[in-house]
């Protein structure tokens, strides 16, 4: 199924979409409800957290090297057993995709488009990424190749713009409220790392990983670093209560009267970035369904995917203070139960079984 390469930057760059897309939107806010003076500290503990994602991915691609994550649980548990682990990886993809295109969705209605319904953005936008995953991985590659080097660049500059705004006194006193809001916030990076898993669905298409997953990890924390400290700086206690900080940080940017509005450059980052995120995803989506029912192309799988997200979308989610609640309190679960269930059994099953054949 797997007859399209990704190189080793591609596969670098789509990985460190698959976190920051929704990431650059809600990890800011969702962190800035249990720290805000502190949460420059938290990128610090993405690396950790991103080592053990990087290493469960690493353990399941060297026990069932070119093999997906749906073909490795029918080679561990064997064709019919094989099929119950891998159909939940699959419903938890489904969700996850659901969620992702709900929060550009309501992004784009909040910002720019507030008299548009939100199933006809969503709508619209799952069009492109449909085409995107129909055409093939390598596509989706060379689009995340071309696009990130520039979105860092204009991320950096305007990090750079609002510094003279920043206020350092923000960041006092350090740890006044101890760790445990620190930890907290982790929390829910905790939840995005797992995102990560979904590259075990490229399957084939991937040669190597475990250090370009080291290398995404390092530039995801580094955006981190950038952005965490620009927020509290700029924005200080406020950010606690905006929706969407970076989106406030970007828009008190002004020099003299022609350089303003910097905003809509913004939005166009941002939704282009959950298009990759939500292509990789819907990617994993369809060529995992295409495995478990046994077709030999996911392309047949591709539009009916993209419908059935779609209507999940408006139907599971039912507005912006739903979709909060699961990424604060209820994604990281799921997220770290799949993440770490599914790979890690189906390595440990394997791995029994042939000893025993041994």
């Amino acid at each position: 199924m797997h007859t399209q390469q990704l190189s080793r930057v591609q596969f670098v760059m789509l990985s460190i979409w698959l976190f920051l897309g929704t990431g650059f939107l809600t990890l800011p806010f969702a962190i800035g409800q249990f720290t805000v003076r502190d949460a420059w500290i938290v990128p610090f503990l993405f690396i950790p957290q991103g080592v053990i994602v990087a290493g469960v991915i690493t353990w399941f691609r060297q026990t069932f090297p070119g093999q997906s994550l749906v073909e490795g649980c029918h080679t561990a548990f064997g064709p019919w057993w094989g099929r119950i682990p891998s159909l939940w990886f699959l419903i938890m993809t489904l969700v996850v995709e659901c969620f992702v295109l709900r929060e550009v969705g309501l992004f784009l209605t909040t910002t720019v488009l507030p008299s548009t319904p939100e199933y006809v953005v969503d709508m619209v936008f799952m069009i492109p990424v449909g085409y995107a995953v129909y055409q093939g991985v390598e596509v989706i590659g060379r689009m995340g190749e071309t696009i990130t080097p520039i979105g860092m660049g204009i991320t950096l500059i305007m990090s750079l713009l609002s510094m003279q705004y920043a206020d350092l006194s923000h960041y006092h006193p350090v740890l006044a409220d101890g760790w445990t809001p620190v930890l907290r916030g982790s929390i829910v990076v905790w939840m995005y790392a797992w995102l990560l898993i979904f590259v075990l669905q490229l399957g084939g298409a991937v040669q190597r990983a475990g250090k370009d997953l080291l290398m995404a990890v390092l530039i995801i924390t580094l955006g981190g670093f950038i952005a965490e400290p620009t927020i509290t700086m700029v924005l200080g206690p406020s950010a606690a209560y905006s929706l969407y900080p970076i989106l406030e940080v970007v828009r008190t940017i002004r020099i003299a009267d022609f350089l303003e509005r910097l905003d809509t450059f913004y939005v166009m980052g941002v939704v282009t970035g959950i298009f990759l995120q939500c292509s990789l995803i819907h990617y994993a989506f369809a060529t995992g369904v295409g495995q478990w029912i046994g077709l030999r192309s996911y392309r047949p799988v591709v539009w009916s995917g993209a419908a059935l997200v779609w209507v999940g979308s408006i139907f599971l989610i039912r507005d912006e203070a739903m979709f909060l609640d699961y990424v604060r309190y209820v994604g990281w679960g799921y997220l770290t139960l799949t993440g770490i269930g599914i790979p890690g059994l189906a390595v440990v099953v394997h791995r029994w079984r042939q000893r025993r054949k041994a």
